[in-house]
């Protein structure tokens, strides 16, 4: 049997809506999972990290869904991601403050890189 020797397992979404997703889905479990967002070179990455216990190939190991968007942090007071899904389909904002009727998701900024990522972004 083969070791997997992996720091973490990183899965690339193609938009926020998905990271926001993923993230919201906690929220009925009264857990959080903060989204976290870094700056690289006139880019910004968001990310979102699970471990799955139940998956017996990754067993423990951090599961890193991560999107980028072109433009880098516009408006680094956005603290949150608020996402709606109603009769009209998904809305989603990155804002400063919460609104009623809004999952509100928290976003933490970090100052560089994580490690985890290596060269793969």
């Amino acid at each position: 049997m083969s070791e997997i020797k992996e720091d973490a397992y990183l899965i690339r979404t193609l938009t926020l809506n998905d990271i926001a997703r993923l993230a919201s889905t906690m929220a009925s479990h009264m857990i959080v999972m903060p989204v976290y967002r870094f700056s690289l070179n006139g880019k910004t990455i968001y990310f979102v990290q699970t471990t799955y216990k139940d998956y017996y190939k990754y067993y423990g190991i951090p599961i890193i869904y991560y999107c980028e968007t072109e433009d880098a942090i516009a408006n680094e007071k956005a603290r949150y991601i608020l996402i709606k899904t109603d009769e009209m389909g998904e809305k989603l904002e990155v804002s400063d403050r919460i609104k009623p009727g809004y999952i509100v998701i928290p976003i933490i900024n970090l100052q560089e890189k994580p490690s985890f990522f290596g060269n793969h972004i």
